[in-house]
């Protein structure tokens, strides 16, 4: 997996992040199917494919697959496999805004907030990175690299790098900055510029945004909340939905979140059931 890993940064110039997500899921491969490689074949990959779509969401099979495609192009290239096995794996069927965003309800986002013990350091942390997700809508990748200069204190506003690397300046509210004070107040000092450190040795950044999500998972289980999905991104949809019942515009929310277009916010209209049923129509049937 080493040498997969220096192949995807030297030959194909991805990032750390995308980087990792492809040796996570390579490794579920080889775990698997066993890391006899030269035994892969047609069959045996869309059986794991298609096992794994049974449990997971549209984002992280799409991750899947290119994570298997591009570790078969590496091992054909190493002779370690037949060439041509990443024409194998399966498309997935899957249909633009066909679904509706997963959300909690706000009553559920102060449930999981109460399961933070703000006693302990790591309840303090916890408590921040879930006010950071619910109430501005940042992805888990922006709050595990969220740096001190990216905050500023006297103008009340934050720096985030999302997807693409683009820099966007959004307000900090004043319950989120109370809380990421609390937790820098009581956190362990180290050398790095993180403002998010591991709870136990050793004491260094979060490797990845699986740890804020891993965050936000185990508060929600702590917390009881029954949902078909449950990670960082959940609380994100709640934040949009949240700014849309609240009266916000398309364009104000697609700002928030970064959106490339309002049309990738459009989706977020179909929560809005009292909106819905001002322009539903009727059945014909209903009209005879």
């Amino acid at each position: 997996m080493k040498t997969f890993r220096f192949w995807l940064i030297q030959h194909r110039g991805l990032s750390p992040s995308t980087v990792y997500k492809y040796c996570r899921d390579a490794n579920k491969l080889l775990v698997t199917l066993g890391e006899d490689t030269a035994q892969f074949n047609a069959k045996t990959l869309r059986h794991f494919l298609l096992d794994y779509a049974k449990q997971q969401g549209n984002g992280a099979i799409k991750t899947m697959i290119s994570a298997l495609r591009i570790f078969l192009r590496y091992l054909a290239s190493q002779d370690k496999c037949l060439a041509g096995l990443e024409n194998a794996i399966p498309r997935i069927a899957s249909w633009h805004n066909a679904s509706l965003p997963n959300y909690l309800q706000q009553s559920e986002v102060q449930r999981i907030l109460d399961t933070c013990d703000i006693n302990m350091v790591m309840g303090m942390r916890d408590k921040a990175v879930i006010l950071l997700l619910a109430r501005l809508g940042l992805r888990a990748g922006d709050v595990a690299n969220l740096n001190l200069t990216d905050i500023d204190w006297h103008d009340g506003s934050i720096i985030v790098s999302g997807k693409n690397r683009r820099e966007a300046r959004l307000p900090l509210p004043q319950e989120v900055g109370d809380a990421i004070l609390d937790y820098l107040k009581h956190r362990r000092p180290v050398a790095d510029d993180a403002v998010f450190i591991r709870a136990i040795a050793p004491y260094r950044p979060f490797h990845s945004s699986s740890a804020v999500s891993t965050i936000v998972t185990r508060a929600m289980h702590k917390a009881a909340i029954v949902s078909s999905r449950y990670g960082a991104h959940i609380l994100r949809n709640t934040a949009a939905t949240q700014m849309l019942k609240q009266g916000a515009s398309l364009y104000q929310i697609s700002t928030v979140l970064r959106h490339q277009s309002v049309d990738m916010t459009a989706r977020y209209t179909k929560v809005d059931i009292g909106l819905l049923n001002l322009v539903v129509q009727p059945w014909p049937e209903v009209l005879l």
